[in-house]
């Protein structure tokens, strides 16, 4: 039997199972074209008589997403770039520089992994409260990044440590200092495990909802998934607004991932396989 014939058993098996997944989401674009009489049909996978195009720019004017996509792209932004800035430096040092206490410290981010931020949420709040950090973009950024800290650690060193240290002592014989060896050696050759870290920081800050619940307030500061569901409660009968500002939440987030899910799959595998 050949290999393409052999993929033929798992294709069907998973069909209905994509099928299950696609299906609300395949009915909520659906449902964002169309009239509030035609939503009330008895049949939700009836396509609309005419893409209303309108109800997407009703809900972007009337629920104010302009501001809700710029705050989310602003912390999303520096969240990614605080991420690669802390947890690629951190995991080289991890991986090829020996000091005492290596592994013990390796193992102290690795538990961070175990607390859910539930646990901490009231001291987290205390501290940013005496920081003046509360309600502010800034505050979400930093919370955000120490979130991801311990993930991002272990993808980096997954992917470094298998690096051979051949590379690392050739270039300290040229003269290279260790950040020089990280930024024109290491960095250029681990873009599968960098561009996987972006596309985990960005899902998880673009989608995340509590922790911007706890620091963000005022709905001037607010990011996407607040907005959403202030705008779901406020406009909870016009469906038509509802289902376009949903699908505005999650097109940019799926777009993302669409153009990088290769580099997000061979850098999760790689760093598995090396690690």
């Amino acid at each position: 039997m050949s290999a393409r014939n052999r993929e033929w058993p798992v294709v069907l098996a998973l069909t209905p199972v994509l099928i299950l997944i696609l299906a609300p989401f395949v009915w909520l674009v659906i449902s964002s074209f169309k009239t509030e009489a035609e939503i009330g049909r008895a049949d939700p996978f009836t396509w609309p008589a005419n893409l209303i195009w309108r109800n997407y720019l009703d809900a972007w004017q009337i629920g104010g997403f302009g501001d809700l996509v710029g705050n989310s792209l602003i912390n999303l932004v520096g969240v990614v770039l605080l991420s690669l800035i802390t947890c690629a430096p951190a995991g080289y040092a991890l991986a090829k520089i020996r000091f005492p206490g290596r592994e013990w410290l390796f193992y102290a981010f690795i538990l961070g992994l175990t607390v859910p931020v539930q646990a901490i949420v009231i001291p987290l709040y205390q501290v940013l409260f005496g920081l003046n950090l509360v309600n502010t973009l800034a505050g979400i950024v930093l919370v955000q990044v120490s979130n991801g800290i311990p993930f991002g650690i272990f993808l980096m060193r997954s992917f470094f440590i298998s690096v051979p240290d051949d590379l690392v002592e050739a270039a300290k014989i040229d003269g290279a200092s260790h950040f020089q060896i990280l930024t024109k050696v290491f960095l250029p050759i681990s873009a599968p495990a960098v561009q996987a870290l972006v596309i985990i920081s960005a899902l998880s800050t673009w989608n995340d909802f509590f922790l911007p619940l706890i620091v963000l307030i005022s709905p001037e500061v607010q990011t996407l998934p607040l907005g959403l569901v202030r705008f779901a409660s406020t406009y909870a009968s016009d469906y038509r607004l509802v289902f376009s500002g949903t699908v505005i939440s999650f097109l940019p987030i799926i777009l993302l991932y669409i153009l990088m899910q290769r580099r997000f799959t061979e850098g999760l595998t790689q760093g598995a396989i090396k690690g």
